[in-house]
């Protein structure tokens, strides 16, 4: 903890708050068609790009924690699941993590657009797939009994319908802002 700067701690806390007001803001889960495309990842995601997995922790745990007590007061049909930390803080603890430590290897090896893309989509991957699976592992049976569907098929639509969009969103999004927030220029293919 010695290591933290108060230039950190002053960005953990408003990215902490970014990511709050994101929750509870139609932007952060976008509603197109029948899916809810999730944002609120996408600064977790930045700040390990730029900041590294010690402040990108802590901002992803604010992310976790805060859904979970969302969902202590029942937000919706399906609160049951993330009031399972395994479900709600573990996964979103670990997006910056996976995202800066992919950053580092990729960068290890080229300095182009993907070193920022790929990173982008593999913390949304941890976030979405992350969610999806603990739920599965945790709350299949009350998916089932609330839902009347097969868990793994509702997951599994799930995985596909949001996944890819937040995939292609964040992907997208990522490399713009961290371009300006490092101020220089990712190298194009």
């Amino acid at each position: 903890m010695k290591n933290i700067s108060t230039k950190s701690i002053a960005k953990i806390g408003i990215l902490s708050a970014l990511v709050i007001i994101l929750s509870l803001s139609p932007l952060g889960f976008i509603p197109i068609g029948a899916i809810r495309v999730t944002t609120v990842h996408i600064p977790i995601i930045i700040i390990a790009l730029t900041e590294g997995p010690l402040v990108s922790l802590f901002v992803g745990f604010i992310f976790g924690l805060f859904s979970f007590c969302q969902h202590l007061l029942g937000v919706s049909p399906l609160s049951f699941m993330f009031i399972n930390p395994f479900v709600s803080v573990l996964p979103r603890a670990m997006i910056g993590i996976i995202s800066y430590f992919s950053y580092k290897f990729i960068k290890k090896y080229t300095d182009n657009i993907l070193t920022v893309i790929i990173p982008s989509i593999l913390g949304t991957l941890v976030n979405t797939f992350g969610v999806l699976f603990f739920a599965y592992i945790f709350c299949a049976e009350q998916i089932y009994d609330v839902l009347k569907i097969n868990p793994a098929k509702f997951l599994i639509g799930i995985a596909l319908s949001n996944g890819v969009a937040e995939i292609i969103a964040s992907a997208f999004l990522v490399p713009l802002i961290v371009k300006k927030l490092l101020k220089k220029q990712i190298p194009q293919d």
